[in-house]
């Protein structure tokens, strides 16, 4: 009698370890597997942020690609009605796909029917001579007519293509993100020579702007020392006048005028620009953006903190589905270890009783 409760009681013992490794067993599984899903929904998550990852499909868009023939000894080309949205940057390409040479002369007519000569060559220019890449950044939207003209004594080919993108803005590309984000003015506008522009701005004190001007369309033919000139003042709301630019040049598309200005009050700040040009009309493209606080107490209160630069301390994480996991795993562990133990004290109690 006391063998067969002693195999009874080692049966039950067995189904207990068997209950208790399955359970450990599938807390483990629970824990993996939720760990993966997790790890997957990180990497996914992740990804959006790897450097290396591939970059986004072009968003050019295209007004005119295609190859045309221009007769000697003198050939027009022209494209009406093409709309232009503002405050964008166009590109118009050239290249010569004969073996001949030519002059070329680029011309753009705006809405309001004033001409940019945003292209001359002064020489013949060749094959040999690659391509042309030629700027042109609209200050207001609407139709507009580009004009091509050849000098050549041979007919020939020329490719031409006139492209653009949504999200090449004017000076966007000299600005750094983080300050497009701040900016307190952005305009492109359209200068004839002695044109004067004004704007009222409100300004914090003891803060830092910076400040970008640029010429955004091309000028044709051989440059002109002062070009285009630049004035630019600011007057602060106490009337106190900052002279800053007095006839200086802005160069060509892609060089910009840049300068930090620190505020003594806040208020009402006017900025104003002269342009000077030698030709008809110009487009030219100005920015301010907030750049930092410069002292630490403004009228008596606090700034807000500045970024915080500091390595950050390791915190070590366990998600939830690893504790429960672990938890059910040592829990099955130690009901596997007190169940051994029960047996080997009750064979141990029934051997004595048998002895």
């Amino acid at each position: 009698m006391n063998s067969k409760n002693c195999r009874c009681m080692v049966i039950k013992a067995r189904q207990k370890a068997i209950v208790v490794t399955f359970v450990m067993i599938s807390g483990l599984t629970i824990g993996i597997l939720t760990f993966n899903s997790r790890l997957k929904g990180e990497t996914e998550n992740f990804s959006n942020l790897n450097p290396l990852s591939p970059p986004k499909a072009s968003s050019e868009e295209v007004l005119v690609d295609k190859v045309f023939t221009f007769l000697a000894p003198e050939d027009t080309k022209q494209f009406n009605n093409l709309y232009l949205l503002e405050d964008l940057n166009y590109y118009v390409l050239l290249e010569i796909v004969t073996p001949h040479n030519c002059e070329i002369n680029i011309s753009v007519i705006d809405p309001d029917l004033d001409r940019y000569d945003i292209f001359q060559t002064e020489v013949n220019v060749s094959q040999g001579d690659q391509w042309f890449e030629v700027p042109f950044g609209t200050a207001i939207a609407g139709n507009y007519t580009f004009i091509f003209s050849v000098i050549a004594a041979l007919n020939l080919n020329v490719y031409i293509k006139i492209h653009f993108d949504r999200e090449d803005k004017c000076l966007y590309d000299i600005i750094a993100p983080g300050y497009i984000n701040d900016l307190e003015l952005y305009q492109v506008n359209k200068f004839s020579d002695a044109t004067i522009v004004e704007h009222n701005i409100l300004l914090k004190t003891d803060v830092s702007y910076k400040f970008y001007l640029g010429r955004v369309s091309a000028i044709g033919g051989i440059l002109i020392d002062g070009e285009v000139g630049v004035d630019y003042e600011l007057t602060d709301p106490q009337d106190i006048e900052f002279f800053i630019y007095q006839n200086e040049t802005a160069e060509s598309v892609g060089s910009v005028l840049h300068f930090n200005f620190g505020t003594a009050i806040g208020g009402i700040y006017t900025v104003k620009i002269m342009i000077y040009c030698r030709v008809d009309v110009v487009n030219v493209a100005y920015a301010i953006a907030e750049d930092h606080s410069i002292s630490t107490i403004n009228n008596g209160t606090t700034p807000d903190p500045g970024p915080n630069n500091s390595t950050a301390k390791g915190i070590f994480y366990m998600p939830m589905e690893w504790t429960i996991g672990f938890g059910i795993c040592a829990g099955g562990i130690l009901g596997l270890l007190l169940v051994i133990g029960s047996v080997r004290r009750k064979r141990n109690s029934v051997s004595l009783r048998n002895n």
